[in-house]
Order: structure tokens, then sequence, then C-alpha cells
């Protein structure tokens, strides 16, 4: 994935690189939402792509939604996924697409190298979780997508997360740190969101088709340790201005954050965070554009 000049590839790197706790955080979201749609198949859902062969993946990851393509595209497709994340991501992505009999290249770098690419040059362009770091480059995604192309973007709500994280200020506070104005985590989710990312689009793309994906994630208390664990999964994003200027207080910050949200899930019975996304789905044809 390319940056934004929030995080870098390194605290990119901290959080995806270890495929296992990638796979496990997406397991506990599927354990503990309440909404039991698989939110690449409602992205997937209606549209032929039969006919499609060339496929780009940009922010691919492990091949999280890759793996739902099986089927759906033409025999001879060729997926490539691109990733600053090397070696792990690698080796899953090219597994998870040669199991679905497709050919397959993985490009290590950032979603820029875009920059170089054709114009309509790519049938399925696909952002996966990962738009919000380049938004930059919608320009570049419109003008390479060919015309009767689809690009599909998964993202999250600005809202994503907020009763964990409106905890990290206080537990900086306690901790003697003055924390921002903003954490990096929300202009993070602003920078390209549920909310705001039809006006991104529009102008670049004659159809743009938003679908809300509401969803909250719920811990009862006597499982709030996979709570903990999934928040800790994403610390190097939730705790960056921590772990960039006080490095020797990540812990101290960490454990209050931990006893916060258990003690909320005692008081409560549970913890209840929102996990609201969306699906965005852009082409060049179609009669005008559906508002959101």
């Amino acid at each position: 994935m390319a940056m934004t000049h929030l995080y870098s590839h390194e605290d990119i790197r901290s959080t995806y690189e270890p495929i296992d706790d990638h796979r496990q955080t997406s397991q506990l979201i599927q354990r503990y939402a309440a909404n039991a749609r698989d939110i690449r198949e409602v992205a997937l859902e209606g549209l032929r792509l039969t006919g499609y062969t060339r496929v780009i993946d940009l922010g691919c990851g492990y091949g999280f939604f890759t793996e739902k393509l099986r089927d759906r595209l033409a025999p001879s497709a060729t997926i490539v996924g691109v990733d600053v994340v090397n070696a792990a991501n690698r080796q899953s992505f090219e597994e998870t697409v040669s199991a679905l009999g497709y050919g397959v290249e993985y490009i290590h770098g950032s979603a820029d190298l875009i920059t170089e690419m054709d114009d309509a040059c790519w049938d399925l362009v696909v952002a996966s979780y990962s738009l919000y770091f380049f938004p930059h480059l919608i320009p570049q995604i419109s003008r390479i997508l060919r015309p009767g192309g689809i690009f599909i973007a998964l993202t999250h709500s600005r809202h994503s997360l907020k009763e964990a994280i409106s905890l990290v200020p206080g537990c900086m506070k306690i901790s003697g740190l003055d924390p921002p104005g903003e954490l990096r985590i929300n202009r993070l989710f602003e920078a390209f969101s549920l909310e705001g990312g039809y006006e991104q689009l529009r102008g670049h793309f004659a159809r743009i088709e938003r679908i809300v994906y509401e969803n909250t994630l719920t811990f009862p208390h006597d499982q709030i340790r996979d709570c903990i664990k999934y928040f800790d999964k994403k610390r190097h994003l939730i705790f960056k201005e921590v772990m960039e200027a006080y490095p020797y207080k990540v812990e101290e910050v960490l454990s209050r954050f931990n006893r916060a949200i258990s003690e909320q899930s005692q008081i409560n019975g549970k913890v209840t965070i929102t996990k609201d996304d969306a699906v965005f789905r852009c082409s060049h044809s179609g009669q005008g554009v559906m508002q959101p």
C-alpha cells in the first residue's frame, strides 16, 4: 500500500505483515459482528465479471478480498496484487490466487506505481480497506480503469471504533502526556470514509454506487480478552502518537487503555464497538450517478 503522510511503511508492515495476526483479526470481527453478511459478498453481489481478465488489487494484503473472486472471472484472468508488505503477503497472495485457478503476479511496492500504467488497462480495480492510505490516487484509478470496468473500494466509517479510540487521549493524559487535537487514526478514517467517499469519487466516475454496511462488534464481559486482543493488533495505528513521540510510555498507555476497556465491560456486561463500513462501486458507464 502507498502511504499518506499519516503512517509510514513500517507502521503498515507492523500492523499487517504478521499474516496469522491479520487472519485472527478477521476471525474476531466475524465472531463478534452483529452483521452476519460477508462484506466481500455484498461488494460483489449482482456484478457480472465473467468476461474480466485483468484485475489489480491495490493494498492486496494476503488476498482477503481476492479469495472471493473464485469462479467470477474469465478462466484466463490474471490478478495482480500490489502491497508494501513483501515476503509474507507475496506467498499468501500467490497461493490464494493460484488456488482459484487464475494467473497471478505480485508487485512489492507503493500503489503510486499505477501512475506509470497505461490508460484504460484494467477490467477490475480493487482497494479493500486501503484507499484511505492513498486517496490522492483516485484520478489515477479512474484513468487506468477501462470502459466497462469496475472499481470496488471497501472502507470504514469515520466513526469506526470510536468507543475505544475516544479512550486514548484520557489514557495519555493520565500517563502525563499531551494528546493531540485529533488522533492520527481518526485522520486516517477521514481520508476516505463511508461519509465522505462519494464526494471524493464524484467527478472521476460516471456511476457511483454506495452500499452502507452497518455493523457493531459486541464483546461480552467474559470474552473481553478478545476485545483487548483485537485492539492490540492495531496498536501501531491507534497509538501512533505515543509510539512516535513517547516510546518509553507505550506500555503504560496500553495498560491503561486495556484497563479502561475491561472496566467498561464490567460495568455494562459487554463492550460494543461501532464498525460501520461501506462499499463503493464505480464505473465509467451507466445512466447517470447513483446518489448515496
